[in-house]
């Protein structure tokens, strides 16, 4: 028997912001990160709180957030004892508050309302029930529903002031969560909806906000697509393109996003080269209105290359080849026991790892 799971409460669309003035909650705890702190759009944000509601901040998040992060901000969340809890800010913000409360819950502390606001259309993680956190060298995944945030606002003007390079970055994680949840041996119609939706949107308007971060429209639509990206994946699981990211990420130290992206067309490759596995990227290619998966995975490519993305993991400065060599057998074993690994298309073995990732590394297609 399969199900469908969606137990996050979403607000989007014009002024979807004005939300936050009919809460009731009074002691709001925000996490965020030093430079939305600092830039004033915190500030910008808590304005929209209701009358009489007092804040603080925790703005210590870091990218690929650290369990010395979180145990850090489950002290402070012992110490204002917060009624709402807002993340503030993009996937490792919001992936650090869902460590925070969950370790504050473990140590007996009633879990607080919790509102996810991301200022990035990438990660989706403002729907689902996944964290990453960073132990050491290793990227870890925590999936229970209670890292579901209870509310998710989408509010695309947070998300205008995004840098180019990562809007591509964010970009091109909506669309890997898009691929990896339809072609998932626990995919459903209905997460293959959101999974072509979203990718629809991604081919569309992540150029356009590319080009011009103050395209709203295309803003709105990205951001929306991340979300239903990141539903479609919460319920159908993901698969090795993650794995690899993660295992190479917690290493190599590169934003996931464009790990995701350089790994892609390596990871479609793979898997269209047996007819079985090829199957339902042809089905994502005719929904999306192209002909077959090699047209999709040279679309992948095109797209890549139009926002400035490296074709190999060798073109990005932290590759150096000796230190790639040395880490690759711990970063195939750490991606074959990722929990991302289960809800790959395909069963693969240490060996199939070690390979993709060289031919991501070589450039060979």
């Amino acid at each position: 028997m399969q199900g469908f799971k969606l137990t996050t409460e979403l607000f989007f669309g014009s002024q979807a912001i004005n939300h936050l003035e009919g809460l009731t909650y009074r002691n709001v705890l925000i996490i965020t990160d030093g430079f939305l702190e600092s830039s004033g759009m915190v500030a910008k944000m808590a304005q929209h709180l209701p009358a009489g509601a007092r804040y603080q901040t925790y703005s210590d998040v870091k990218p690929d957030p650290s369990q010395e992060l979180v145990d850090a901000g489950v002290t402070v969340v012992e110490r204002v004892h917060p009624d709402m809890v807002i993340a503030f800010g993009g996937g490792s913000c919001i992936d650090a508050t869902k460590a925070i409360l969950y370790f504050a819950h473990e140590y007996g502390m009633a879990k607080p309302y919790f509102l996810a606001i991301p200022t990035t259309a990438g990660t989706g993680s403002e729907v689902t029930n996944f964290a990453v956190i960073t132990r050491g060298e290793n990227k870890v995944v925590l999936i229970d529903d209670f890292l579901a945030p209870d509310g998710a606002l989408l509010e695309a003007d947070f998300t205008k002031t995004v840098p180019a390079k990562i809007t591509a970055d964010t970009g091109l994680d909506v669309l890997t969560h898009a691929i990896e949840a339809y072609v998932s041996n626990a995919a459903t119609p209905f997460t293959d909806a959101l999974a072509v939706k979203a990718a629809s949107i991604v081919f569309e308007d992540l150029p356009v906000v590319y080009r011009d971060g103050l395209a709203m429209r295309s803003r709105m639509r990205m951001i929306e697509a991340s979300c239903s990206a990141g539903i479609a994946f919460t319920n159908a699981g993901l698969g090795i393109n993650h794995s690899l990211a993660h295992a190479l990420g917690g290493r190599f130290h590169v934003a996931h996003g464009r790990l995701n992206a350089i790994l892609l067309p390596y990871v479609m490759r793979f898997h269209m080269s047996e007819p079985k596995y090829r199957e339902p990227y042809d089905r994502l290619a005719h929904d999306l209105g192209m002909a077959d998966a090699d047209e999709l995975l040279a679309r992948v490519l095109e797209l890549r290359e139009c926002l400035g993305v490296e074709n190999t993991l060798s073109d990005l400065p932290q590759f150096e080849s000796a230190a790639f060599e040395t880490e690759l057998s711990g970063i195939a074993e750490a991606a074959q026991h990722d929990r991302c690994t289960p809800s790959n298309p395909r069963a693969v073995s240490k060996q199939d790892l070690v390979n993709i990732a060289r031919d991501a590394y070589c450039g060979r297609m």
